[in-house]
């Protein structure tokens, strides 16, 4: 299976809330694009290893691990934080030089 660097959340992502805090213990979710179907992200390129779905932000409000995305799949992002209240969303990405 190919994977592909996310070109959201990707690596060493930092994100904030709507009044410019880290946004600590955000939870970070990943659908089928178009979707609310879960799809899975990945820690490394070489994609045999899962992420959490959703991926919780550390203190600093950054993903713990790198997201690859699998290779053909278009991704939804939704972004919410600690209490669940969405902060923003993102769909039909695809992961970075994906040719498909």
């Amino acid at each position: 299976m190919a994977v592909y660097l996310s070109p959201l959340a990707g690596a060493g992502w930092q994100f904030f809330s709507n009044t410019g805090q880290p946004l600590s213990g955000g939870l970070l979710y990943t659908y089928t694009a178009g979707t609310s179907a879960p799809e899975a992200t990945y820690t490394t390129s070489t994609g045999n290893i899962a992420n959490a779905n959703p991926i919780v932000l550390d203190a600093y409000g950054r993903v713990p691990n790198e997201v690859w995305l699998t290779g053909g799949v278009r991704y939804k992002f939704l972004l919410k934080d600690s209490a669940a209240v969405q902060i923003g969303s993102w769909d039909n990405i695809p992961g970075i030089n994906d040719p498909a």
